[in-house]
């Protein structure tokens, strides 16, 4: 064991004294111990040590046993305090006990000494544990309320039918209740009339899952309607804890962006729809009105090509304006094309697409990969939609991809419609797809969620930029 032991000895006899130290340190304690046989010299060695345990003579001449104890119980010392007789009668055993002495043993039969001293050290121990974790309680409890009380959001404790058992500084503010007033209250009572069964059906809902999160309207003792965001937890079985604050000017905040934010969109749609309606009009009147009044000249310039009779640089002239006719009427017939082409809204988005690639190779040198599967069903908004969309692309694809090959998926699912745009070229950084500055950007992703579709950039197998565009619908698909 070799635990080291304070011993104070109150013993007249130097003997016995030693003989007691010897059953300890035979019992394998280390033994420190000092005699003391008067009063002040009981008095002086308490003051000076931190002693373990106090072994008492009962029949001593002088200092008795009763003077002993006395000054131990003046000292305040939570020590084992244990007497040693040759010869005590029950009824004097019996006093000691009650007035408090910890145990007495008989010289005859000192059998139960080292148990009893084991025991009384343990307890003794257990004693100044339970001090010490008592007082740590307490301090943490202290500390917990003010903490609670000083906290600056709300803090509740309701029982299980939500009647307030505790509130906080912060609960009363902005209830506008005293602590007193809430004490006395319910969860319900600060809920707006109209709103009562749904934190019913909340409270229910916390009763059988143990915590609740959420906002709620609450009715300030004023009257007025602040929203409150709630956390609520059951901490023990008829108590729950929840801590509460205002976030009315947070969500009002909210409110308002969600309102700007769907104005806008609503001005865009109404930009683009307008934006779109101009370019069918604008193309309708180039292909009518332009287109027609250019071919009507060519008509003619071939009329007079035909009944001239003029010297041969006449018939050059003439046959140089028809050129630039026929170079006029095709560059109207472009023109009219990409604003809106007709073969869109006559042929479907399929056919619209390959024309465009076609035109593209042409025009730019880079090579267009299709497979693409077209509906006579489509909506005309989401084909027109996918196609601006897929003209944004092609175009960033001439603009800033530097790709040789660009591959075009077009395919119609139970699900919806997916179209995948793929180049070989340098790829598009995540940086700029995140930055929100690229208006073509900006401009594809509005397209597809005017039609609660979505657009996605990333980088494709290929290492240049892969655009997938989802547009959700039930297409009945042509074979």
């Amino acid at each position: 064991m070799n635990k080291k032991l304070f011993v104070l000895v109150v013993d007249d006899n130097q003997a016995d004294a030693e003989h007691n130290i010897k059953l300890l340190r035979s019992a394998g304690y280390d033994i420190s111990y000092q005699r003391v046989e008067t009063a002040d010299q009981m008095r002086e060695a308490l003051d000076y040590e931190p002693w373990d345990l106090i072994l008492s003579e009962y029949s001593m001449a002088v200092f008795t046993v009763q003077n002993a104890f006395e000054i131990f119980q003046a000292h305040g010392a939570d020590i084992p305090f244990i007497v040693i007789s040759g010869a005590i009668g029950e009824v004097k055993a019996v006093q000691l006990i009650k007035a408090g002495v910890h145990d007495y043993l008989l010289k005859a039969n000192m059998t139960r000494f080292i148990p009893v001293v084991e025991r009384e050290l343990q307890q003794a121990h257990n004693r100044r544990e339970l001090i010490n974790v008592s007082s740590r309680l307490t301090f943490i409890e202290e500390i917990h309320k003010s903490y609670v009380e000083n906290a600056p959001d709300g803090v509740f404790i309701t029982d299980l039918s939500g009647n307030y058992i505790e509130v906080n500084k912060a609960a009363c503010r902005i209830t506008g209740y005293s602590k007193d007033e809430l004490l006395t209250m319910c969860v319900k009572d600060l809920v707006p009339e109209d709103l009562k069964e749904v934190v019913s059906h909340e409270l229910r809902g916390l009763m059988k899952s143990g915590s609740i999160t959420g906002d709620f309207q609450v009715k300030r003792k004023d009257g007025l309607i602040r929203w409150f965001a709630v956390d609520a937890i059951q901490v023990s079985q008829n108590q729950f804890l929840g801590f509460t604050k205002d976030i009315t000017d947070q969500k009002q905040a909210n409110l308002e962006v969600l309102k700007a934010r769907e104005e806008l969109q609503q001005l865009n749609r109404y930009l683009v729809d307008a934006r779109e309606n101009e370019r069918g009009k604008v193309a309708m009147e180039i292909h009518d009105e332009l287109g027609q009044a250019l071919t009507a000249i060519k008509i003619d310039l071939n009329w007079v090509l035909e009944h001239i009779s003029d010297s041969a640089k006449s018939f050059q002239k003439v046959s140089r304006i028809i050129e630039m006719t026929d170079d006029t009427i095709r560059k109207v017939q472009k023109i009219s094309s990409e604003l809106r082409p007709g073969l869109l809204d006559d042929l479907g988005l399929a056919t619209a697409i390959e024309w465009y690639c076609g035109e593209f190779e042409q025009r730019t040198g880079i090579k267009c990969q299709l497979a693409i599967e077209d509906v006579t069903n489509a909506d005309e908004q989401v084909n027109l939609s996918l196609f601006r969309i897929f003209q944004e692309a092609m175009t960033n694809v001439v603009r800033h991809s530097q790709a040789k090959t660009v591959n075009i998926k077009l395919v119609y699912a139970p699900t919806g419609i997916n179209m995948i745009i793929e180049d070989d070229g340098i790829g598009l950084s995540q940086e700029k797809v995140k930055c929100g500055k690229s208006m073509g950007l900006i401009g594809m992703r509005e397209r597809a969620n005017q039609i609660n579709g979505t657009v996605e950039f990333s980088k494709s197998a290929r290492t240049g930029t892969k655009i997938v565009t989802f547009i959700p619908f039930q297409p009945q698909i042509v074979n």
